[in-house]
């Protein structure tokens, strides 16, 4: 389940939208952050997601938010509405100052992605890349949502996202598996189809940190697709992908990944216009999970999109990420 950490006496409150607020455990309140979205966002705003390495324990890390809206008028400018559009999501920053957190001495400081529901819901069945259904197969929590509607089509999203991803990793695998590799293998799939910091074994990583997860979404699924896969003896599973969709399927797999190299750096672009200090937060993510850095220019960091190109060249020849 994503996020859905409540009572059924729970769920029922959250039908009021004041009270569909579920924080992630251990973790102090995000409440500065969340109500700075809100006051953005306003009456648009249907839901807030956290999503990626703060839910695994990371804490050297920025907070990942998905922010759904009903539509595109709170943003800035109209072009940015139609840049979303054309290559959603649009990504933004925001930062709250120590005072406003409770900590004497830290902020809190998120980046966020904006997308309308329905595109996000649509995104998990039918888009090609793995970019949203990849990223929503793995657990999230839900922070906010404005009513008891909204839930529902979140947890169908959801379930969409991870038959979507079961569905385009099956055909390449062997005829027996168990559930650590078909999600193992898939995640390193994924990440190849995009331009990534971390190592494609990443994926071990990720399975093992909630492995349960995971496992009850394949079993989920080998009862819903008998015709796809069946349960076999000692955990494992059997494949009864056809000849057919075996063949094709290297071939939807690279060009995933060629299309995915693309559209990374078009979002790269328009990240630029978008995002606060973009170049600073890319090289930090960069020598996180690589090791790798170089010092920016002045001139760099006052206008990546022009001139940052060179230093990126490089972090890729260093193998910094692929």
């Amino acid at each position: 389940m994503h996020g859905n950490n409540e009572t059924p006496a729970a769920a029922e409150a959250g039908r009021d939208a004041d009270q569909n607020r579920v924080e992630p455990t251990g973790q102090k309140s995000l409440d500065p952050l969340l109500q700075e979205i809100k006051q953005k966002h306003g009456d648009s705003l249907l839901a807030i997601l956290v999503y990626g390495s703060w839910l695994r324990g990371k804490r050297d890390t920025m907070l990942d938010f998905y922010v759904l809206v009903e539509n595109y008028h709170t943003l800035d400018s109209a072009w940015q509405g139609w840049m979303c559009r054309l290559l959603p999501p649009n990504v933004y920053q925001i930062h709250v100052n120590p005072g406003q957190t409770g900590d004497a001495q830290h902020g809190l400081r998120a980046k966020y992605a904006v997308l309308t529901l329905n595109r996000f819901h649509h995104a998990m069945k039918h888009d090609f890349h793995s970019y949203f259904w990849a990223r929503f197969a793995q657990p999230c929590e839900i922070l906010f949502v404005r009513d008891h509607q909204c839930r529902l089509l979140l947890e169908k999203t959801f379930e969409r996202a991870a038959n979507t991803f079961i569905r385009h990793v099956l055909p390449i695998m062997p005829g027996n598996f168990s559930s650590a590799d078909l999600w193992t293998t898939g995640l390193a799939q994924t990440y190849q189809c995009e331009l990534r910091t971390e190592s494609v074994d990443r994926g071990d990583s990720i399975y093992e940190f909630n492995p349960d997860h995971y496992d009850q979404l394949l079993s989920e699924f080998s009862q819903q697709s008998a015709g796809l896969l069946t349960a076999g003896p000692a955990g494992t599973f059997n494949n009864h992908t056809s000849p057919l969709a075996r063949k094709f399927s290297g071939i939807q797999w690279w060009l995933r990944r060629a299309l995915g190299k693309i559209l990374s750096v078009k979002r790269l672009f328009k990240a630029a216009f978008t995002f606060n200090e973009p170049l600073e937060y890319l090289l930090w993510k960069i020598e996180r999970h690589s090791g790798h850095y170089i010092e920016p220019s002045p001139l760099q960091l006052k206008h990546p999109l022009i001139f940052s190109w060179p230093l990126l060249w490089k972090l890729y020849r260093l193998g910094a990420f692929r």
